[in-house]
Order: C-alpha cells, then sequence, then structure tokens
C-alpha cells in the first residue's frame, strides 16, 4: 500500500511539471492594410496638381480671348449687320492701319509733304486746295497767330503738332470703308488723331474738314 502511494505522488509530479512548462503558443496580429493607403496618396497627390495646372492654363486662355473679343466688339459696335467685319477683317485692317500710322511718324519727324500727300485721299487733297477752304479752317484754329496759305502749312502746323509721337492703339469702324484710329485713355474715353477711308482696297488719311 505504501509503494502505490508513493508511485501515484510520482506520476502526479511528473504530470505536473509537463503540463507547467508547455510552451504557449504565440498570437498574431494581424497587418493593416497600410500598402493600399500608401498608394492611395501616392496616386492622389499628382491628380490635384496637374489639375490646378490645367485650370490656371485654361483660365489664362479665357482672359486673352475675352480681351481679343471685347476690342472686337468695340470697334464695331457702330457698325450695321450688313456692313458687320469679321474677326479677320477686323485683324487686317487693324494692322493695316496702325502700320500706316508708324510710316507717317517718320514721315512727320521729316516734314516732307510730298511724302504725306501720297497717304492722304484725293477729296481731302482737293478741299484743302481751294482757297476758300483754307480760309475756313484757319479762322477754326485756336492759336490765331497761324496763317495757313495752302494744305502745306496745314500739314505742317495742324498735323504735326496734333499727332506726331501719340500712342494710337485701336480703330473703331464708322462704316465697313472708314474708320478712326484711336488712343485710349485711362478712364476708358478715347481720343481720335486720325480719320482712314478705304479707296479700292487702300487705306488713306482723311483730313477733317470744316
Amino acid at each position: 500500500m505504501k509503494k502505490i502511494y508513493v508511485l501515484f505522488t510520482i506520476l502526479l509530479g511528473v504530470c505536473f511539471i509537463s503540463c507547467g512548462s508547455a510552451p504557449k503558443e504565440e498570437e498574431v496580429t494581424p497587418e493593416a492594410p497600410k500598402v493600399e493607403e500608401t498608394v492611395s496618396e501616392e496616386v492622389k497627390e499628382p491628380e490635384v496638381v496637374i489639375e490646378d495646372d490645367e485650370v490656371e492654363l485654361i483660365d489664362e486662355e479665357v482672359t486673352i480671348i475675352d480681351e481679343e473679343e471685347e476690342e472686337y466688339i468695340r470697334s464695331t459696335k457702330d457698325l450695321s449687320e450688313e456692313e458687320l467685319v469679321t474677326k479677320d477683317e477686323f485683324n487686317e485692317d487693324k494692322a493695316e492701319i496702325l502700320r500706316i500710322i508708324q510710316e507717317l511718324q517718320k514721315v512727320m519727324e521729316k516734314e516732307d509733304v510730298e511724302d504725306w500727300l501720297s497717304y492722304v485721299d484725293r477729296d481731302s487733297k482737293n478741299f484743302y486746295s481751294n482757297p476758300a477752304n483754307i480760309r475756313k479752317v484757319n479762322k477754326k484754329l485756336p492759336n490765331k497767330a497761324i496763317v495757313l496759305n495752302g494744305i502745306g502749312d496745314y500739314f505742317k502746323y495742324v498735323f504735326i503738332p496734333s499727332r506726331k509721337n501719340r500712342e494710337i492703339t485701336e480703330i473703331r469702324y464708322i462704316s465697313k470703308t472708314n474708320t478712326k484710329a484711336v488712343q485710349v485713355n485711362e478712364d476708358g474715353s478715347i481720343t481720335r488723331y486720325y480719320q482712314f477711308i478705304k479707296v479700292n482696297g487702300k487705306w488713306f488719311v482723311q483730313l477733317d474738314r470744316v
């Protein structure tokens, strides 16, 4: 009986030791889906930058188009529907008129009457060749010390002082063949310095009449 008790005690001790020393199973923590978040952020960031750049470029283009459209409307607003010029015609007329004005600046610096007359339309030359018309113009001048004896004096004492070195930037149509070349002032008003008439497809300076 004593032997049985001792054997039982030994077996119980061995079982206790074996159970207490069994290795514990490691807990496995699942990884968070970090890869998806990283990919999402990397893709999103350059898309935002590209969209911003595209919006800025579109805005700049719209601004340029609006300015050109506004000038075209300003220049042609007095024309009837039958006379309305296209944008291409407007651009061609404006470029040609501004080119002529640049050439006239050089003519005025030299005070070359003969060269200047080549830019003047025939009716204007006929008008200022009449002594009666010259006297009428002379009376209208604010400076009474000026005496006009012919179209050459008009060029020297009236035309040049009122137009030399002026900044002419836009045109205004009176009709499809008659335009004003103007300076746009800071307050939005305009000052007319030239009037042009188109004869046989060519623009000529039209002088003021009394």
